[in-house]
């Protein structure tokens, strides 16, 4: 089997070429982008695939982005390089996989949250089979203050619920009318995952006095969350801005989850 990355840390970043051999230049590739955005499933544990933004044509001109399937690429080198064949990407890719992409999910920094409504962080790096795309582990992240203190939980695909519309957070959706409902949405976990041990963090290290600190800190850290949402910087305004990839939200947008990447590109300059 050709080598494929197995996490979206791996993934997200990294530039992409396409691959444009013939029988007289078996090597010949050409730039495409770079990858933004990591697609799931809207239904199942499943990751389907990546958005790769291409560069503007002339530094004005923006182009439309392209989605590659999960399995429509080879890493060479350390690149990914997508495949000529007409499976791998856009519309030919989801035909494929029997996906509707207008339905499909952006996980990263959507709020973890347990069936009795306990809201453990937001989503972070998502472990995947290389081979089918099927889940099988996520990391809850706090920000990088509290998991130094708290340290970091890695939840396994089986305690995965999956994306679940009408808890979370808030989803701003293009072209909402006000006074119409917020839509909400986060991943859902089962209860088990309280019982799972935190690894790392200060609190583990220093004993049970720093482990009291981290309690209290954990309190201050739930205390200023909003009510519907754990996500309120860099990721968390991305996904309050429209990270919800519905079908409602990509015909009213410009173009395919284009509204996600500026307001994701707006919150991390005004973080920084």
């Amino acid at each position: 089997m050709a080598k494929r990355y197995g996490t979206t840390g791996e993934i997200v970043g990294k530039r992409v070429l396409l691959d444009k051999s013939t029988q007289k230049k078996s090597e010949a590739v050409k730039r495409l982008g770079k990858v933004r955005h990591c697609v799931f499933h809207p239904t199942q544990r499943r990751f389907v695939g990546f958005i790769v933004k291409r560069p503007d044509l002339l530094w004005m001109f923006r182009r439309k982005d392209v989605f590659v399937a999960y399995n429509g690429y080879d890493v060479v080198d350390g690149r990914i390089v997508v495949s000529q064949a007409p499976e791998a990407t856009g519309k030919g890719a989801c035909k494929a996989m029997g996906v509707n992409y207008d339905d499909c999910v952006l996980w990263a920094g959507l709020p973890v949250m347990g069936e009795d409504g306990t809201v453990y962080g937001t989503v972070g790096d998502v472990s995947f089979d290389p081979k089918t795309g099927e889940v099988r582990s996520l990391t809850v992240t706090q920000g990088a203050t509290a998991n130094a203190l708290l340290g970091v939980r890695e939840i396994p695909g089986h305690l995965i619920r999956g994306f679940k519309r009408g808890i979370g957070t808030a989803l701003s959706v293009n072209g909402q009318d006000e006074g119409e409902e917020p839509i909400l949405g986060a991943i859902l976990v089962s209860d088990e995952v309280a019982e799972l041990s935190v690894e790392g963090g200060l609190a583990a290290k220093a004993g049970e006095a720093t482990a009291v600190v981290a309690d209290r800190a954990r309190e201050t850290v739930e205390a200023v969350k909003p009510a519907v949402s754990t996500a309120t910087k860099a990721a968390g305004k991305a996904v309050n801005a429209g990270a919800y990839a519905t079908g409602r939200q990509i015909k009213r947008a410009s173009g395919m989850f284009s509204a996600f990447k500026e307001e994701y590109d707006k919150a991390r300059k005004e973080d920084d």
